[in-house]
């Protein structure tokens, strides 16, 4: 979505002219495929996307990313939609023993980049889930749009799709009921993205591990659970996101057409299924490019505004070999650069273990890894899921340090990393007591009932990168 988009508005020629381009590229991909790995790169390789908020000294959204994107003039800091956030795009990291090194110094010197720029405009960088200080008045367009006119394309194809308002309803301990002309309400949530290169042979057995271990990163990573000072789900961007950008008028709600953003449609064969399934959401921008079949500047564009929280990847490399990448979008960002660190090698090593200890992850019925997903959203490490071995209901917190861990463990050492005792401590510390970012925060609202001294408290330890699950009330 950093992208920009060069049409000003859209002509029913350019649907048709972009329908049959994304068509004739779908036959160029299955082309590829059909020639097999020959044509793919076998390395695996990791990269990242951290989204952040830009807060005045008060802890209130400060909308001047423009400001601090203009001073710090890096590809690698890109706009969000509202003008309070930003995105750092990390390096990419070939996955070895270097790899969590890399990485963490990566993060420090991009994060530490961010905030010198932003103490120029007496602001600073701060990471959740959903900002607890957001109010309603910073969703208005007008004044927090960031100034890119996708975004307002964005609106116009909503609107015209839908035929009605955007509408975001979901219930925790109180009920989060919203209602938006515009897509400003998806600014609700910021999040981390982590991409993860992997080998196309393999490729369907990465995406079943990766259906899993969202399941489980979701629940341990929650930061999310306060919207607009309402009590909400522990990891509310679930809800959130789905509901702001769904493009569905009332006919295909009921008829339960599949939303933007989701989960999955069910287990797969091959990455082809996931990319014919592309074909049955309306486009976006029907941006038509006179390119190459072969450089899929439509099949990505429309790719890219379908938001599954894992989204397959068809890219190419410097060597000019194709790879295929997951994109794993289900964390949110924070509460630090240490946990962030942590969720992301978690993420990783237990993808790489689940797949190398070779469990039919597809005797758990899809619907109820499904249900599970959405359980773990709204009630986080305190959820039951299905275990992989049995498809059996179990503690989640018990299933992390019991087969979790062991298989992060044994993930990571297939790629040589075995340096990581601190993030494994993290995870294992996490878990033990049950305090990520959501559960402090509701417990810290439910003691104090002050989003202002809530803010200070989570911005004093996260400035000073103190894992959340040592931070106290």
């Amino acid at each position: 979505m950093g992208s920009e988009i060069s049409h000003r508005e859209f002509t029913e020629e350019d649907f048709i002219a972009f329908k049959k381009a994304l068509y004739d590229e779908h036959a160029y991909i299955k082309s590829l495929f059909d020639k097999g790995q020959e044509l793919f790169s076998d390395k695996y390789r990791i990269g990242y996307e951290l989204e952040a908020c830009i807060l005045t000294g008060n802890n209130l959204p400060n909308p001047i990313n423009k400001d601090i994107l203009d001073d710090i003039n890096s590809p690698l800091f890109t706009n969000e939609l509202a003008k309070y956030d930003l995105e750092i795009n990390g390096n990419v990291f070939k996955l070895d023993a270097d790899a969590p090194k890399k990485l963490a110094n990566d993060f420090l010197s991009l994060w530490q980049q961010g905030q010198d720029s932003s103490k120029k405009f007496n602001a600073k960088l701060g990471l959740f889930g959903v900002l607890p200080s957001l109010k309603l008045e910073h969703f208005d367009k007008e004044l927090y749009q960031s100034e890119m006119h996708r975004y307002t394309l964005v609106s116009q194809r909503m609107k015209e799709l839908r035929h009605e308002s955007v509408k975001i309803l979901f219930r925790g301990e109180d009920e989060i009921s919203l209602q938006k002309d515009d897509v400003m309400l998806e600014a609700l949530g910021t999040s981390l993205q982590i991409h993860f290169q992997i080998p196309f042979e393999q490729a369907v057995a990465y995406y079943h591990a990766a259906l899993l271990a969202s399941v489980v990163l979701l629940g341990f990573g929650a930061n999310s659970s306060l919207v607009l000072g309402k009590r909400a789900w522990h990891e509310s961007r679930i809800a959130i996101f789905e509901q702001s950008v769904d493009t569905r008028d009332k006919k295909r709600r009921d008829h339960g057409d599949e939303t933007r953003v989701h989960f999955a449609h069910g287990y797969i064969n091959s990455w082809l299924d996931l990319f014919e399934q592309n074909k049955m959401f309306k486009i976006i921008f029907a941006d038509v490019k006179n390119k190459p079949v072969s450089d899929l500047h439509h099949f990505n564009l429309h790719n890219g505004t379908i938001w599954r929280w894992i989204r397959p990847i068809l890219g190419e490399d410097k060597d000019g070999k194709h790879t295929l990448r997951l994109e794993l979008r289900v964390l949110p960002s924070g509460p630090t650069l240490i946990d962030t660190q942590a969720n992301i090698w978690f993420f990783i090593g237990l993808i790489e273990g689940l797949v190398r200890s070779n469990i039919d992850l597809t005797k758990i019925p899809f619907e109820k890894l499904k249900d599970d997903f959405y359980s773990v959203a709204k009630t986080g490490l305190n959820t039951k899921f299905h275990e992989p071995v049995n498809a059996q209901k179990v503690s989640l917190k018990e299933w992390i340090l019991n087969d979790g861990l062991a298989l992060t463990k044994m993930g990571l050492s297939s790629f040589g990393i075995d340096d990581v005792e601190q993030f494994l401590d993290i995870i294992e510390q996490r878990t033990s007591n049950g305090q990520n970012g959501a559960s402090w925060q509701l417990e810290h609202y439910k003691k104090y009932n002050s989003i202002p001294k809530l803010m200070e408290d989570y911005m004093k330890n996260s400035e000073q990168n103190i894992p959340v699950h040592t931070w106290s009330l």
